[in-house]
């Protein structure tokens, strides 16, 4: 139950508000989830996904049963209570995904009967997952680390004119007409890769893909199986929740209270992330009301999620990260189950050891592994260089999470700066050299993997903060934590949850 400063606090913050925006300002992860299901709860009426697909993996702890979706938006616990939740056009759906998730509801008594899906979400199909599978098998060492969810090629075809969008599950010959222009393309490019027959047949071989039912081996794709499956099995399922979501999401406004969802985090978009390891739609507040078909300044609030330290999964530069290199090696070649199994990695703490075994306990004590693909994330100390860069995108209002995560703690750092360690470098028009100092984030991974993070060191607060239901209850040096993040990040901390259940949340 929400208590009275719950509220008061909330409605605070959202006094005169209509439409809100939850984004991540970090590597995604954050607990976007989390705190969109307490909105949902307390709030919103019409709660609206836009960008990015089922790469997304968002976790929710309700009367102590965890729900994990990658596409249905985190407001569909509330579904019984009229809340409306919508897919919208920016969304690349994975019909299988969700198919699968709706089944999870049914399994659970949950009732998902206001869901709306938009016409024009672009479809995710089989030679999407294939190829995205099939690409980071090629690039082996230099691979970008994606989810192997289909979710860059199926935006390639967007942009290319030639993808299919979930309409085209309600008219047969237009999806055949489409599909066979599609894997026309995709059967060239996978030809090319000179791919042996056994790990094509690995590829085809997926859960995702029904474990090989659309492998054919001559053309690759079977071409009919697919369309059976898509038309009969996903488009019958689906055809009541299909409608025009965007005309809907416009005529809501200034009627209903509009909850926008994110999906990933600003460090992961497309437009303003770490190229080229980000995701492959604009993950910022403008482009999430632009795939629900509002615009930015239809949005009155925004509010940007930041874990206390940082994660990030997959490859790419992390200025902050503990353990560094080796740690980034180390969660490529570790599942969650061989990081708890491997004895050697049962003393670890997060006061003691090295900094790789340092990352390892705060990711253990964090559960920091992928709800999407179950790999180990990257942990790291917090990064106000990035987070100032995130902010110039998503406003000034922040929102922690995990911060119960560092209470034993006896030290915490926080990245203030960076120093440069590489060779020089043309950026913008200036050169870099061996040891500037940069306040900036800069966005090139050819930049960024060669910085040093400059720390300023707190005292940890080394008390559970779990239970805490006020700003005022807080230990002192928490505070002091907040104050700098305020001070140095220039925004506001409006919340923090201290916690993994969905009570677990503070407004101030």
């Amino acid at each position: 139950e929400a208590t009275g400063e719950h509220e008061m606090g909330l409605n605070e913050l959202l006094a005169g508000v209509r439409v809100a925006g939850v984004v991540c300002n970090q590597w995604g992860d954050t607990g976007k989830g989390k705190v969109v299901d307490v909105l949902a709860e307390r709030w919103a009426d019409i709660i609206a996904r836009g960008t990015g697909g089922a790469n997304a993996g968002h976790t929710i702890v309700c009367n102590g049963k965890e729900f994990v979706f990658h596409l249905v938006p985190s407001g569909i616990l509330h579904d019984g209570q009229g809340k409306v939740n919508v897919i919208g056009e920016g969304v690349v759906l994975d019909p299988h995904v969700l198919v699968e998730e709706l089944n999870q509801l049914d399994r659970a008594g949950l009732s998902y009967n206001h869901l709306r899906i938009s016409h024009e979400s672009k479809l995710v199909l089989p030679h999407h997952l294939v190829l995205d599978r099939a690409r980071e098998f090629k690039k082996g060492i230099g691979r970008i680390g994606t989810t192997g969810r289909g979710i860059g090629p199926a935006y390639e075809d967007h942009v290319a004119r030639r993808g299919l969008v979930v309409n085209d599950l309600l008219n047969r010959d237009v999806f055949l007409q489409k599909l066979g222009r599609a894997l026309e393309g995709a059967q060239r490019e996978l030809h090319s890769m000179e791919l042996d027959g056994e790990t094509t047949r690995e590829i085809f071989n997926h859960p995702l893909l029904l474990n090989g039912r659309f492998y054919h081996s001559t053309k690759l794709f079977d071409g009919e199986a697919i369309a059976k499956t898509y038309l009969e099995e996903y488009g019958k399922r689906l055809a009541p929740f299909i409608s025009n979501t965007s005309a809907f999401m416009r005529a809501a406004l200034g009627k209903k209270n509009v909850l926008l969802e994110g999906a990933q985090g600003l460090l992961l978009s497309v437009d303003h992330g770490t190229r080229p390891f980000v995701t492959s739609s604009d993950s910022s507040i403008n482009g999430l009301a632009r795939g629900v078909g509002l615009r930015e300044r239809d949005v009155n609030a925004c509010i940007a999620i930041a874990k206390a330290y940082m994660t990030r999964v997959g490859s790419g530069p992390f200025p902050t990260e503990l353990g560094g290199r080796e740690s980034e090696a180390h969660c490529n070649d570790h599942s969650h189950d061989r990081e708890f199994e491997r004895k050697e990695y049962a003393h670890v703490n997060v006061n003691n050891g090295s900094e790789l075994e340092k990352g390892i306990a705060l990711r253990v004590k964090g559960s920091e592994y992928g709800a999407t693909t179950g790999r180990p994330r990257r942990t790291g100390w917090l990064d106000l260089v990035a987070l100032r860069h995130a902010m110039q995108f998503n406003g000034s209002l922040l929102f922690l999470t995990k911060v119960d995560v560092l209470d034993a703690f006896k030290e915490v750092r926080v990245c203030t700066q960076y120093e440069y360690a590489g060779p020089d470098y043309n950026y913008g028009g200036s050169m870099l050299k061996s040891g500037d100092v940069l306040d900036f984030f800069p966005a090139d991974s050819k930049v960024l993997e060669c910085v040093q993070p400059v720390y300023a060191s707190l005292n940890g607060w080394g008390t559970p903060t779990n239970g805490i239901k006020t700003f005022e209850g807080l230990p002192v040096e928490l505070k002091n934590f907040i104050q700098f993040i305020e001070t140095h990040a220039h925004g506001k901390v409006c919340g923090l949850s201290n916690g993994a259940s969905r009570e677990d949340v503070i407004f101030f």
